[in-house]
């Protein structure tokens, strides 16, 4: 397989508050959903999720992206793509905790939400996923933070009598925290902003190659033509490709092991194993996050992360659309002692992923440290008889 394939399988597709737990009853539910389903464990035992760390460096071949790319429809939108010549570790740091005394842990988390997902529908007219994206970058004269939005709903019809819809709007640009927009204030507010191609942005976003605007854009459909169902690692896959994806934890990791082994990393330089470690754990978040795969295939996904090491559990916390659920970390490692922290927001009740949060820093140019973050809010995920709402603008 070429590199881009690596590129594509290595992308990784994001700190709100953390919040005290308040129902003391909340780790009895995850733990009695957790085991429901023992046989189907891969791996791990109930001891706390703490494991040795070994640190492996991995050399990313692709680029570090936040940035404005064209989608297929021409519109200008922030996404996230690979990094660049850095490394990434999906184990945690050695100062990091990652088992607190009384809270659920990670795998219990992840085989509660394997054991509630395959209980959702099978089947349905259309596929749906809706998100809202929210990324975070400094202003050309990296002054103060600025956050800006998407949102996108993505209809997959199966049926070929029914057509499949994306539908997006462009959420607009403000100031990210109070601070920051004292400091837009103290520059003039300005509503537009133009980036110069060679602006300094440590690899944490691309320049924006359109200017930035505080107005949102107009809601816009565009009729999909698509064959396949989604991508995994990379890879376009048909509806049968999809459906055909084992429903068991160990065939999937299989599945998924032997898919890593025909990426071509020869002259790479990355850690082989750290590589396939990471490529696995973002295969099975897309299969969960995007993926019209069985419900049992989804579980599956939830119980291979469950055996993976360096996730761990941080307690609740409010997701960027104000919802609460339990949160996952893992780092990952953007360059030389440079570390990026990985939330997964999930409702084990529902095995519903809400939100993936990604959050570094960057240096103002006052020395001022300033959070940068990229996420994505998942509002729907799963099989509808619904119909979309299309917008009267379309491509």
């Amino acid at each position: 397989m070429k590199k881009t394939d690596v590129m594509k399988s290595l992308a990784a597709t994001r700190p709100a508050s953390l919040k005290p737990a308040d129902d003391p009853e909340r780790l009895d539910r995850i733990i009695a959903a957790a085991t429901t389903r023992p046989s189907t464990e891969v791996g791990g035992t109930d001891a706390p999720e703490r494991v040795p760390v070994r640190r492996r460096r991995l050399l990313s071949p692709g680029r570090s992206l936040l940035g404005l790319a064209a989608a297929a429809a021409a519109v200008a939108v922030i996404v996230p793509a690979t990094l660049s010549d850095r490394t990434i570790s999906v184990a945690p740091q050695p100062s990091t905790s990652v088992y607190v005394t009384g809270e659920p842990t990670a795998r219990q988390i992840l085989l509660a939400a394997a054991v509630a997902v395959e209980k959702a529908p099978a089947s349905g007219d259309y596929w749906r996923t809706a998100t809202v994206d929210r990324w975070m970058l400094t202003d050309p004269t990296r002054s103060y933070v600025l956050e800006g939005g998407r949102s996108m709903e993505v209809w997959l019809a199966k049926r070929p009598d029914l057509r499949s819809w994306r539908v997006w709007q462009v959420l607009g640009v403000k100031p990210a925290t109070p601070q920051d927009e004292a400091a837009w204030r103290d520059a003039g507010a300005p509503t537009s902003w133009r980036y110069p191609k060679d602006m300094k942005t440590e690899n944490l976003f691309s320049v924006p190659s359109k200017p930035l605007e505080t107005a949102a854009g107009e809601r816009t459909g565009e009729q999909l033509h698509w064959k396949m169902a989604g991508v995994l690692a990379g890879k376009p896959l048909t509806w049968e490709e999809t459906s055909a994806l084992p429903s068991e934890p160990e065939a999937l990791r299989t599945y998924l092991e032997e898919g890593v082994g025909k990426l071509d990393l020869t002259g790479s330089g990355m850690d082989v194993e750290e590589a396939k470690a990471h490529i696995l754990l973002r295969n099975c978040v897309d299969i969960i996050s995007t993926l019209p795969a069985s419900p049992e295939t989804r579980a599956s996904a939830y119980r291979i992360l469950a055996s993976l090491p360096g996730i761990r559990a941080e307690g609740e916390m409010t997701d960027p659309l104000g919802r609460r659920g339990e949160t996952l970390a893992y780092q990952e490692e953007i360059e030389p002692g440079v570390f990026a922290q990985v939330q997964l927001v999930v409702d084990p009740g529902a095995g519903q992923l809400l939100a993936e949060v990604r959050t570094n820093t960057t240096k103002l140019e006052n020395g001022r440290r300033a959070e940068l973050r990229l996420s994505t809010s998942f509002q729907a995920i799963g099989w509808t008889d619904e119909r979309p709402e299309l917008p009267a603008k379309k491509d």
